[in-house]
């Protein structure tokens, strides 16, 4: 069997279950027919083992090949974001306030088609596969539940794992990789400024905790410019910010929540220091209180070389060598590297980019969407990368 054809053959049947998983977007932990839809896919493929209820609403698949050996994993997320979906499209979010514009249904779709096409190469494989469905990727909470549970380590235990995410800054038909550092830790801060406060008139009978934040916010951005080394990639940004209640009334309390994105420990430790440093500095200039909380989230995503070459082997045999791409890393993030740090992982990028025929949003808007050409290629490399890593 040809991997990329059989994976063009049931083209159709990979449409009409993306259009489903489109159609009933649900958010993380809440995925309960999601999973459902997705057992039941599973167990008409024929696998041997069907698992239901792991880190809430996750599933896992089990395939068994002909003889023992390793056993090489498959990973694909499942929640959608909180979003209300404006194309117009057969297969438009039924669900109000909800949409897969992080194209999990697409990772869902090509990990169920590789089921059905290994499921069929059944007697070709020397060890496992195993198929994991994810809850709760947006809120980087769910591939870590899924690893304290032992999805990993459970027989059959994962010797390696892949995964797979859409990818709109390249074009249909190409595959992006990244050894090493790939996706930057997503991590929470918190900085709250406290002062007497006062009347909006009087402001040199106070403090004021709003220029404080504004004095703040302007030099968290010296951070990245001059205390980091340039070719180090660091993002401190303040995204949220609240305080006062009245026009004339200078309050004893601005909040400020962000995201810092780094890619290295170090660089990281490094920035946070930094940061303490501005807020003392500011906080006895301006006569204000700052208190920092700084929240690890999800570290960075580091692909394992020889799973790049693996994925690199894979994608020359489904869209050929000139079709491989190697990006710069990104720092968005993924929960996916709880995987990666446990077993050998790594994780691709399926190119979904097509201008002409209008596919060129990011994620995580209302506008965004693939054509499900795209179903076949994603399949493939899943089919293939596993077909190798067993035979």
């Amino acid at each position: 069997m040809v991997i990329t054809e059989e994976a063009d053959r049931i083209g159709d049947r990979l449409a009409e279950i993306r259009s489903d998983f489109h159609k009933r977007p649900e958010l993380a932990f809440q995925e309960e027919w999601t999973s459902r839809r997705i057992a039941e896919i599973l167990r008409e493929t024929g696998l041997d083992e069907v698992h239901t209820g792991i880190a809430q609403t996750g599933v896992v698949g089990v395939l068994r090949g002909n003889s023992p050996g390793k056993t090489f994993a498959l990973r694909a997320d499942m929640d959608a974001l909180p979003i209300q979906e404006e194309n117009d499209v057969p297969y438009k979010s039924q669900n109000d306030g909800m949409m897969h514009a992080c194209g999990h249904d697409v990772h869902i779709t090509a990990a169920l088609g590789a089921a059905m096409i290994l499921s069929k190469l059944k007697d070709t494989i020397n060890g496992n596969v195993k198929f994991i469905f994810q809850p709760a990727e947006e809120v980087a909470g769910g591939a870590k539940i899924m690893v304290e549970e032992g999805v990993l380590e459970k027989p059959p235990k994962v010797d390696a794992i892949i995964a797979m995410h859409v990818w709109p800054g390249i074009d249909e038909g190409t595959i992006g990789v990244k050894p090493g550092p790939a996706m930057a830790a997503m991590d929470k801060f918190e900085i709250i400024v406290r002062a007497p406060g006062g009347h909006g008139a009087m402001p040199h009978l106070t403090s004021d905790p709003v220029v404080a934040a504004a004095q703040i916010i302007n030099s968290l951005q010296t951070v990245v410019s001059r205390s980091i080394d340039p070719i180090q990639p660091v993002v401190f940004s303040v995204c949220m910010i609240e305080g006062g209640h009245a026009f004339n009334i200078i309050p004893e309390e601005v909040r400020m929540v962000g995201t810092a994105r780094t890619l290295d420990e170090g660089v990281k430790a490094k920035a946070i220091e930094r940061v303490k440093d501005i807020l003392k500095g500011i906080g006895e200039a301006m006569g204000v209180e700052c208190q920092f909380n700084y929240m690890d989230g999800c570290p960075a995503l580091i692909n394992d070389p020889e799973m790049i070459g693996l994925i690199e082997r894979a994608g020359t045999a489904v869209v050929g060598d000139e079709n491989i791409l190697e990006l710069d890393p990104t720092m968005g993030g993924e929960d996916f590297t709880h995987f990666a740090r446990s077993v050998p992982g790594a994780m691709f990028c399926l190119g979904v980019r097509n201008a002409e025929a209008g596919f060129t949003s990011p994620v995580h808007r209302s506008t965004f969407d693939v054509s499900n050409r795209v179903l076949a290629t994603g399949t493939a490399m899943m089919a293939q990368a596993a077909l190798m890593y067993l035979t």
